[in-house]
């Protein structure tokens, strides 16, 4: 579904705007439609990420590994470094 609005636009923004639609093969109405789309859509993104945050952020501390350093980035580095070096061969 889809509406049809109508709007003033500024000559400062209006030019621009129909050079770029020019330059691209497109309608002024398809490239603005297309800009605002990507604002809208762009701006409601961090909305979308806070509530995934709310959901993980419940089991946050929910594990204990029982050791006070298991999040010690170099630790985990070496780790890494380690098991990406191993060739997981059978002795």
């Amino acid at each position: 579904m889809s509406q049809t609005i109508t709007i003033t636009l500024p000559n400062e923004i209006y030019q621009p705007l129909a050079d770029a639609a020019s330059q691209e093969g497109r309608t002024i109405e398809e490239l603005a439609a297309a800009r605002l789309a990507r604002t809208v859509i762009t701006r409601s993104a961090p909305r979308a990420d806070e509530a995934g945050r709310k959901r993980v952020s419940d089991f946050i501390g929910a594990w204990d590994s029982g050791d006070p350093n298991s999040a010690d980035n170099e630790r985990i580095d070496a780790d890494l470094a380690r098991e990406y070096g191993a060739t997981h061969d059978e002795e």
